[in-house]
């Protein structure tokens, strides 16, 4: 039977430390001690879909302090953010959408990745706010609501008129628990220590007014939860099992009370409303991995899974690797495991059993034979707005969900795009002149061989407003919304960062730009940094940028360039490099 149950690695480590069983609960007790939070620094990348699979556009991710946007693809990346070691906490919030979020132990100094899945936000049902009543929960459950128990959240007034109650039920045994669950499987007991957690079942509730309004239940009052047992996990839920609400300030789960077995349900009462979850405790131990190729590079992002073997409770998590092929995180301390990794097209490469454990689990480094994707070669010319060939441009090609580069020389592309798949598509192609600014519209043509000829296309009609082109050596990059990540942040001291990012097949690419400008003219590069085939380049001597416009914050834009050089960070090899911008300021 395919037990749901999450074992949490650093994000990039990964979604934190999730279990849930399918055989008889022990009484693992919880022995690790809540520590004082450390804070680090480092970068997140992620995708945040919902839950049919398609890209979130346009959901806002907060990071520590920091905050961005989902592209087109609903990815997004942070650089350079401070969060809790631990507990980093990326929160996405998105109108029509449940609150996402993923809890990591945050791997310093690098690459963090996470993904997640929104759920859609339907309203069940609805209550008068007088007399109350009970709402059937989507997906199972309910809710009990008694009169006179509703506040505005805004000035804690009482309400009561119409009460719309949005709900869902989160399966701990469906294949997508992991990702659309908030944070992670691991929280704080009333003893105040850290705990790893296994579901029984999870219940979302949000409530509303009739003009919009936020509710809250009132000071004294409560309301009744149902969660159904799932029919796999029914044998072993014990009578009683405490029950957990989810701090979205900290990323972990709180104890906070008790849910009683009533038939095949759990049964409790609750004083607020967020994420609550019935689950019961267990121990844990550290666990860490380093993932390479058969060159000996870092195998990034590679899925990291790991489930128990031979256990009267089988329970299964998983994380990714980082940009320097790390994955760590907790795991289930004293159980035999099976280790699985995973490649970017989601096709098993490595196994071995591991374990059991009871200090540290450190593997050291596994190497994986990885021979790649179905390449299909796309090719075509472009055209300018004079009907003359493009020289100074590129084309994108949106395949698979996934968007791809390749420039355009003397009017030609040719590119070999990897799939992961040999089923029939479509690409969507446009081209781009950078020379002046200008890009055409997508052209869609099938692919359904390994060939595909774009034919001629028109890099003509609509203006970059905003762009990002960087050449290093002999490698022309640009990114152009929306399909690319690309926005500009600062605060009140005329520092600006700018933030490039997106996902190709196989691989994630991103720009990181910092700088003080106050209007036009000469500026020092405070910080520049790119990620490129999965190498990091940073600055390799002082550089200054010539800001050439400086428009007002949130209707105007910044521009700007510089000439200079980086260095390769891994072998310190010195590249020529250059970068031009246009982005529009918010702030």
């Amino acid at each position: 039977m395919k037990k749901i149950l999450q074992l949490g690695f650093t994000a990039v480590t990964a979604a934190g430390l999730i279990i849930i069983s399918c055989q008889k609960t022990n009484n693992d007790n919880p022995t690790n001690p809540n520590i004082p939070v450390e804070y680090v620094t480092a970068s997140i990348t992620g995708r945040v879909v919902d839950n049919s699979n398609q890209p979130v556009n346009g959901a806002l991710v907060n990071a520590g302090t920091a905050s961005t946007t989902t592209d087109l693809n609903g990815n997004f990346s942070f650089s350079n953010v401070s969060l809790a070691k631990n507990a980093g906490f990326v929160k996405v919030i998105k109108d029509g959408f449940f609150e996402g979020s993923r809890t990591i132990l945050v791997n310093a100094g690098v690459v963090n990745y996470v993904s997640m899945q929104l759920i859609k936000k339907t309203v069940s049902g609805t209550v008068s706010g007088s007399s109350g009543g009970n709402v059937t929960v989507t997906g199972g459950g309910s809710v009990v609501f008694t009169g006179n128990s509703f506040v505005n959240t805004g000035g804690n007034n009482a309400y009561t008129g119409t009460v719309s109650v949005s709900t869902w039920f989160l399966n701990p045994t469906a294949s997508n628990f992991s990702e659309i669950m908030p944070g992670t499987l691991r929280g704080i007991n009333a003893g105040n220590e850290e705990t790893g957690l296994q579901s029984f079942g999870m219940m979302a509730v949000e409530l509303t007014g009739a003009g919009g309004e936020k509710l809250q239940l009132a000071a004294g009052k409560t309301a009744t939860l149902t969660f159904p047992i799932p029919a796999a996990l029914q044998g072993q839920a014990p009578a009683t099992i405490p029950l957990w609400t989810f701090n979205d300030t900290t990323g972990l789960w709180k104890e906070e009370g008790i849910a009683t077995k009533q038939g095949a349900n759990y049964v409790g009462t609750v004083s607020h409303f967020s994420f609550w979850n019935c689950d019961y405790p267990y121990s844990l131990c550290d666990f860490k991995i380093i993932c390479k190729d058969q060159n000996g590079k870092p195998f990034y992002p590679c899925r990291v899974e790991l489930k128990t073997t031979g256990d009267s409770i089988s329970r299964y998590g998983y994380g990714y690797t980082d940009a320097t092929g790390y994955a760590g995180g907790k795991i289930p301390k004293g159980k035999t495991l099976q280790l699985k990794l995973y490649s970017q097209c989601n096709t098993v490469i490595y196994t071995q059993d591991i374990g059991p454990f009871t200090a540290t689990a450190d593997l050291g480094t596994i190497t994986v034979n990885f021979t790649g994707t179905s390449p299909v070669m796309v090719s075509g010319s472009a055209v300018n707005c004079s009907g003359g060939p493009v020289t100074n441009g590129f084309v994108d090609i949106s395949i698979d969900e996934a968007h791809n580069r390749v420039a355009i020389t003397n009017g030609s592309f040719s590119m070999a795009v990897n799939r992961c798949s040999d089923a029939p598509t479509t690409a969507a192609i446009t081209a781009y002149d950078l020379g002046t600014n200008q890009g055409g519209n997508a052209t869609t043509v099938a692919v359904n061989s390994a060939t595909v000829n774009a034919g001629q296309l028109s890099a003509c009609g609509n203006s970059l407003v905003q762009f990002l082109n960087y050449t290093l050596k002999d490698t022309n990059v640009s990114y152009i919304p929306p399909a690319d990540s690309l926005q500009l942040l600062s605060n009140i001291n005329n520092n600006f960062a700018l933030y490039a990012y997106r996902k190709a097949t196989n691989d994630y690419e991103k720009v990181y730009l910092s700088f003080n400008a106050t209007g036009t003219g000469t500026v020092p590069i405070n910080y520049v940094y790119i990620l490129k085939n999965n190498r990091q380049y940073v600055q390799a001597s002082t550089l200054n940028m010539n800001i050439t416009e400086f428009g007002v914050a949130g209707t105007g834009y910044i521009s700007g360039n510089f000439s200079g050089n980086l260095k390769d960070s891994s072998s310190n090899v010195i590249l020529p490099a250059s970068m031009s911008f246009r982005v529009k300021r918010k702030q």
